[in-house]
């Protein structure tokens, strides 16, 4: 079965429904289209509508591998969507690797040696994605939008990992490089470090769920107008969902790791001065900067002032604010902002939430194996380039239920962004599809 045929039919058909008038508007954004009579499909649309229509939730923090998680029950499956132009088979973008161009470039000369270390950081990062959101490995899919004149064709592929057994070396030049596992065919080019895809409608683990005709319309300007004159009511400005707040995974002071504290906390010595106890394996916290709750002191509660821990816990006679964490895997995990000045964010034991992140960041075993001696594997802002995320996003899901809070991991410099009151834009590893 298709993930596809796991929707309803209502729900395809409204997912179909905003294909064709986003199709029928193509001259809108694309005057060729009209000539051509290929529709035009934005990918940030596509992927909208598909959270929209499937009830599924956008889960890509900027250039992550998925896109979309559905959840049917238990079964969480993760998405990457994608539209180009021709159904005819061809290579498209899947992976941005630009970070790890240091680690690929030594081996450019060897096809072995470059199939094998390609697909080893692609399989890395699909494999962190599927730790953040709780997927498993065998479910993931790509589905995609190819659009021909008058039409557009709907498929669903399998999203493999890569089969580091069976990989094969093909044509190597000075601009790219191919290789295949005997699932999927891959394509590498030097010049921009991406990873490309061949999509080929007669693959077998591709399945054509649909074509839609679309009819473009010669004046949609006009169309548009005549509509938006119809309208009764006032337009309000379009509002924010949700009111993120953002935390570094590093000291926002030093801009490093700390070594032993933090996300590293597990790698600090004993508790107790003389005591040779280790510390909890994967004992962390997130640290929060004193900045932070001066420029937002009332984010948590509009009734706490987080700027002013010693009357918070002269009033209440407590030394934390207790919440409802919510985990991008669906896991909740009771935790409170805590510490003087509400300086960390932590569960109880600290060990639940810090296992959770190293777990994503590729951390095995996090305890110090000597209570005298540093460990060598502790977290660093290296580590947390190469996943591509150095901050987290908490938001309230329900603004009434102040006590739930949900966190996801946010894209590289998103602290940094936060604090200059920057937008929250994409970096350049990003592309839109074409």
């Amino acid at each position: 079965m298709t993930v596809w045929e796991r929707y309803s039919k209502e729900e395809q058909k409204d997912y179909e429904d905003y294909l064709k008038m986003y199709g029928a508007l193509s001259a809108l954004f694309n005057q060729k289209s009209s000539e051509t009579g290929a529709p035009y499909l934005d990918s940030k649309f596509q992927e909208t509508i598909y959270a929209r229509c499937f009830k599924s939730e956008d889960v890509d923090i900027g250039n992550t591998p998925h896109d979309i998680r559905s959840t049917f029950g238990s079964a969480k499956i993760g998405i990457g969507l994608k539209t180009w132009l021709s159904s005819k088979p061809s290579y498209q973008k899947v992976m941005q690797l630009k970070r790890f161009r240091t680690q690929i470039e030594p081996h450019q000369k060897d096809p072995d040696d470059l199939a094998y270390i390609v697909s080893k950081i692609k399989n890395q990062r699909l494999i962190t994605d599927y730790k953040r959101l709780g997927l498993d490995e065998n479910d993931n899919i790509y589905h995609y939008v190819t659009r021909d004149s008058g039409k557009m064709l709907l498929s669903e592929t399998s999203y493999p990992l890569v089969d580091m057994d069976r990989l094969k070396p093909g044509k190597l030049s000075s601009k790219s490089f191919t290789f295949s596992d005997g699932i999927k065919d891959y394509k590498y080019t030097f010049g921009d470090s991406q990873i490309w895809m061949r999509f080929d409608p007669k693959d077998k683990n591709t399945v054509l769920l649909d074509t839609l005709n679309i009819d473009i319309l010669d004046d949609p300007f006009t169309f548009l107008k005549s509509a938006f004159k119809k309208q009764k009511g006032v337009y309000a400005p379009l509002k924010p969902k949700y009111d993120y707040l953002y935390l570094p995974l590093y000291s926002y002071k030093t801009k490093t790791v700390a070594e032993s504290s933090g996300l590293n906390a597990w790698n600090g010595l004993p508790k107790t001065k003389g005591s040779t106890t280790l510390r909890p394996k994967g004992e962390a916290y997130i640290p929060i900067p004193k900045k932070v709750w001066k420029k937002h002191p009332y984010w948590v509660d509009p009734n706490v002032n987080m700027a002013d821990y010693k009357a918070y816990k002269k009033t209440t006679g407590k030394s934390g604010y207790k919440i409802r964490l919510h985990m991008p895997d669906g896991q909740i995990f009771p935790a409170l902002f805590t510490q003087s000045d509400f300086k960390s964010l932590q569960t109880k034991p600290q060990s639940i939430l810090g296992l959770w992140i190293l777990n994503v960041l590729g951390v095995t075993d996090p305890q110090r194996k000597q209570y005298d001696q540093p460990a060598t594997n502790i977290v660093t802002m290296n580590m947390l380039q190469k996943a591509g995320f150095d901050s987290v996003k908490l938001w309230h899901q329900d603004p009434n239920n102040l006590h739930d809070i949900w966190i996801d991991f946010a894209e590289y410099g998103s602290f940094e962004r936060f604090m200059k009151d920057e937008p929250q834009i994409q970096d350049d590893d990003n592309y839109i599809d074409e």
